[in-house]
């Protein structure tokens, strides 16, 4: 079983669906209590979230039903991601995608074996004709499971619109009457920005925490803010909905000075190419390094996230002498519940007593502009638009490592960092490659290209990277069986694997010289395969187990069981 996608199968191309007068009355998908561990545009580590996740009651295997007629589109298995994914096209314009499904059902369900037998391969894609895999309201398609990505068992709950394949909040088409929710949105907490060079807040020339109150009416007030200068404003926030713990994003956020809005969100569609903007909006410096999402209130550069609004100020306050201001953050989820926090702003002539923590760096950023530096045997190359905003850094080498700022800012895209190893000492080249060390002396691995003595990788990411070697193969443990043992009453077999840097690259299975389909699971290290495929026969049956890293380390295990 090859691991990475071998080949995408195209079996017609994707109906484009022209956006319908039609209105749906979408079901819930799972026939149990809606109860939400994510919700749409949740601000997730690297991303906006898609969709909803509803919990499964923390199991695995429960059906997932059509919520409206329409066909099968699309169905993409993948170690990563979405998992077990399936997608539905309806006749109003709309896609509905499920996620981190543990397999298929019936007809769909025999279908993708089919196609990973065809294709010998786990993951893989298939694209369906109109008329090819219709399927009605309340037809069993799937089983909820925690493939790919997840974290947990749930089903992760999308809408888009087919044609553009923007996000839609899946509130929006119905499921906000299947969720009940009448708790304001909570604060965790509220931070003061000075902005510009000269700005001062509480005599404080860096971002600090604000203290509040809650009056009587449920506003949070904070004391007031004494400052010159242009400052703003972040705050961390979550939202709750009844008969649920879990804490989840923000619908809406408006925010005003003296009754002027200044900026302002509202999570009801996005693109997918704006969800890596989720870095821009929060402090990802703070993030870093307390995983505290702190949402700025203001935009230091313009960037593209179509949900945000903003006026000319960009949501910064110019505190000027003589004048006092009421700023305002509004905060409401879908169901319409409110939290406001109220801060009075006067201004301050007093100079700040701790100075801005802005510790003398070698280079000088601007973020529209191309930048190359050169370290000894090292090379960075920074295209214009990498960064959010300005930034200084500092650039080192010895002759082991490299040091390129610190890992603490949000990247757009990526850099590329070159190493010239004509002159460095690479025990074993063949093995070798560029990876990134932290500070708990943890590895990263990255893909790298040779061209001659030069080796480049492409990164979003400072810190620091060296040479690494990794000739070590994977690992092939604990199966599920002993050698020679009968399994007449078993129903599949097991075995764990992992790689200690590279990772997993490839995973091929035989038994009995024909190629087995393996289900792998990359959060429990485990690979399965189902006997209901009709591969084992009655007798005597090898197996043979072959598990291949990122840099063509190969580890083998062979062995055999019996079956009547």
């Amino acid at each position: 079983m090859r691991l990475k996608l071998i080949s995408t199968l195209l079996l017609g191309s994707v109906a484009t669906v022209s956006m319908a007068q039609e209105k749906l009355d979408f079901s819930n998908p799972l026939q149990i209590p809606v109860n939400l561990s994510g919700n749409f545009g949740e601000l997730r580590g690297t991303h906006f979230h898609a969709g909803l996740d509803i919990k499964t009651q923390q199991r695995i295997g429960l059906p997932v039903y059509a919520p409206a007629d329409g066909y099968v589109s699309r169905i993409k298995v993948s170690t990563w991601g979405y998992g077990k994914a399936l997608y539905i096209d309806h006749p109003n314009g709309q896609t509905t995608v499920y996620g981190h499904l543990n397999e298929y059902a019936g007809e769909i369900a025999d279908y993708v074996r089919k196609r990973h037998y065809a294709e010998k391969a786990f993951e893989v894609e298939m694209f369906f004709k109109k008329n090819q895999m219709p399927v009605k309201k309340g037809q069993l398609i799937a089983y909820t499971g925690n493939t790919g990505g997840s974290g947990g068992p749930h089903l992760h709950y999308e809408f888009r619109d087919t044609k553009t394949q923007k996000i839609i909040n899946p509130l929006k088409e119905g499921m906000d009457k299947m969720v009940t929710d009448k708790i304001a949105p909570s604060v965790n907490s509220v931070f003061v920005y000075p902005i510009s060079d000269d700005a001062v807040a509480n005599t404080n020339a860096n971002p600090q925490l604000l203290n509040y109150t809650t009056s009587a009416d449920g506003t949070l007030v904070v004391p007031t803010v004494k400052a010159k200068g242009k400052i703003s404003f972040g705050i961390d926030i979550f939202d709750q909905a009844d008969y649920n713990a879990n804490k989840n994003g923000v619908y809406s956020l408006e925010t005003y000075v003296n009754g002027k809005r200044l900026f302002s969100y509202r999570f009801d569609t996005f693109s997918f190419a704006e969800s890596g903007t989720v870095n821009a909006l929060i402090d990802y410096e703070r993030y870093v390094k307390t995983r505290a999402k702190v949402q700025k209130l203001f935009v230091e550069r313009p960037y593209n996230l179509s949900v945000l609004s903003y006026n000319e100020t960009k949501g910064i306050i110019d505190v000027k002498p003589g004048e006092s201001y009421t700023y305002k953050i509004v905060l409401c989820d879908y169901h319409g519940n409110e939290r406001a926090i109220s801060i009075p702003i006067e201004y301050d002539a007093t100079e700040a007593k701790t100075a801005r923590e802005n510790n003398v760096k070698e280079f000088k950023i601007n973020a529209d502009k191309d930048y190359y530096f050169e370290r000894g045997f090292a090379s960075i190359n920074i295209s214009g638009a990498t960064f959010y905003h300005d930034l200084a850094i500092d650039i080192s080498a010895d002759q082991e490592q490299l040091v390129v700022g610190e890992p603490v800012t949000a990247f757009r895209k990526n850099m590329a960092i070159s190493f010239d190893t004509s002159k460095l000492t690479i025990d074993n080249p063949d093995k070798a490659f560029i990876g990134k060390i932290d500070e708990k002396g943890r590895r990263d691995f990255y893909k790298t290209t040779k061209k001659d003595h030069i080796y480049t990788i492409y990164t979003k990411s400072f810190g620091t990277y060296k040479i690494m070697i990794d000739d070590k193969a994977p690992t092939i443990y604990k199966p599920s069986f002993t050698e020679g043992q009968w399994l007449s009453n078993a129903n599949e077999i097991s075995f764990l694997i992992s790689d200690d840097l590279s990772g997993i690259d490839t995973i091929e299975g035989k038994i009995n010289d024909k190629w087995i389909l393996l289900d792998y699971d990359h959060k429990t290290k485990k690979i399965v395969h189902k006997f209901s495929d009709g591969i084992v026969t009655s007798g005597k049956n090898a197996v043979e187990i072959k598990v291949t890293d990122r840099m063509g380390n190969q580890a083998v295990y062979v062995s055999h069981f019996f079956r009547k």
